[in-house]
């Protein structure tokens, strides 16, 4: 086995908080160089000037190619890109109007596209792209749609970079979380939130950031060399079928 990062250099958007923050916990411990990036300086970080973040908005394609541009400029080069920022909203969809969902299409396609682009043209051979999708583009989502739909546009935005740029020798991959136990993710009704996972998810329990950020680590490691193109789920098996908990709801049982 190959998890070993010595050497690597990566930026992580979103990494102020939730999944973000621990990929980027993560790519430290396994010897990367990491360059944050999000709207806000992590809480953890104290004095932004002296480490090594910049606050972008990831949905502007200029402070994106300024992003990749200023970490190689700091480290030589640029050897791995997680597109991980996103925002969450749920509403039916006649309730979208048009500004509320240009929102989600610069932030979750416009900005994944943009950062793809500019960091594969600033990649060596080797380089891995690991961008974020949801399960919600897997199967439809009541009151979800907009943003699953965003999130589906990333799978194929992945899987055309993954052809696109396979002969210069870079990979393209994708990450599909399921229920993660993040500040977005838990900011309203965290019970119900809890709840869906023990009945949808058969490992009947909430995925934790770390375990997420697990699945980067691996896909942006030199073990996952011949892996490009594909979407790795880390839903706790909510993609497959129900819990136990959920069949038994469905057969009239009250969930416990």
């Amino acid at each position: 086995m190959n998890f070993s990062l010595e050497g690597k250099v990566a930026i992580v958007t979103g990494a102020a908080s939730g999944i973000g923050e621990a990929i980027s916990r993560r790519l430290r411990g396994a010897g990367a160089r990491v360059f944050d990036a999000d709207l806000n300086a992590p809480p953890q970080m104290g004095n932004a000037e002296t480490h090594d973040f910049r606050r972008t908005d990831c949905s502007q394609p200029e402070e994106l190619a300024a992003l990749c541009q200023m970490c190689v400029d700091r480290f030589g080069q640029l050897d791995i890109m997680v597109n991980n920022a996103g925002i969450a909203d749920a509403a039916p969809l006649h309730e979208w109007d048009a500004a509320r969902s240009e929102r989600f299409w610069r932030l979750h396609v416009l900005g994944v596209q943009s950062a793809t682009r500019e960091a594969a043209a600033r990649m060596t051979p080797g380089g891995a792209i690991v961008n974020f999708s949801s399960i919600t583009a897997m199967r439809g989502f009541v009151t979800w749609g907009e943003y699953a739909a965003t999130k589906a546009g990333i799978i194929s935005l992945t899987q055309t970079a993954a052809m696109e740029y396979g002969p210069a020798g870079l990979r393209v991959n994708c990450v599909a979380p399921g229920i993660i136990e993040t500040p977005m993710a838990m900011a309203e009704a965290p019970d119900m939130v809890e709840r869906n996972a023990r009945i949808f998810a058969p490992l009947g329990r909430i995925g934790q950031p770390e375990e997420a950020a697990a699945a980067v680590h691996f896909l942006a490691s030199p073990d996952a060399s011949y892996i490009t193109g594909q979407v790795l789920l880390v839903d706790g098996g909510w993609s497959v079928g129900p819990s136990i908990a959920g069949l038994e709801m469905a057969a009239g049982a009250t969930p416990q």
